[in-house]
């Protein structure tokens, strides 16, 4: 895939287009096989801070589609999220730009390519493999009148998550993020 490709999947023209959360989902969607030059330099010339927005934004909405009893899938989205987006606000210098390419194209290629969901028909003993991604995907279909389905995520739990130190900054907008969010459900 070219660099023009990869932007064309974007749907965008230039790095200042890349600002909506679907510009997101195409690339985190995207099982094609893409440059990491191509995606090192779009994240160079990301605004940081609008990026980690779009990123939280993007977790925020797939997370609701993870089923219920699976805690544990939940949480490692949960610090996949914040390890993305405390990378992201905290990009400072060229080294963490390239650490976030990679961090992104490590879960693009486990959520989109490589992980294991089993899914069986709960109206049958089908069962089928799908990716996280197709697996949410489904359960966002049966919510929409959809086939539904057991799902099994135990394969998929083997995500190798980087360590990221967080800052006292990062500390703080999470006590504010958290403390609006009781303040909403009064």
């Amino acid at each position: 895939m070219t660099r023009q490709d990869f932007y064309d999947m974007l749907d965008i023209e230039t790095v200042e287009d890349f600002k909506y959360v679907e510009n997101v989902s195409q690339y985190l969607e995207c099982d094609d096989e893409i440059e990491f030059a191509d995606i090192a330099a779009l994240i160079k010339e990301l605004d940081k801070v609008e990026a980690s927005g779009l990123i939280d934004d993007y977790f925020e909405e797939i997370m609701d589609f993870i089923p219920e009893a699976e805690t544990e899938m939940y949480s490692l989205f949960t610090n996949i999220r914040r390890s993305l987006t405390g990378m992201f606000k905290n990009a400072d210098e060229v080294s963490t730009e390239a650490k976030i390419a990679e961090e992104l194209e490590r879960f693009r290629r486990w959520y989109s390519m490589d992980s294991k969901v089993y899914l069986q028909e709960m109206s049958g003993t089908a069962e089928r493999e799908e990716t996280v991604r197709d697996a949410l995907f489904a359960k966002r279909m049966e919510s929409l009148g959809g086939e539904k389905f057991f799902y099994d995520f135990t394969e998929a739990m083997d995500y190798p998550l980087e360590e990221y130190v967080m800052t006292f900054g990062d500390m703080m907008t999470l006590a504010d993020d958290y403390e609006v969010g009781e303040d909403n459900e009064e």
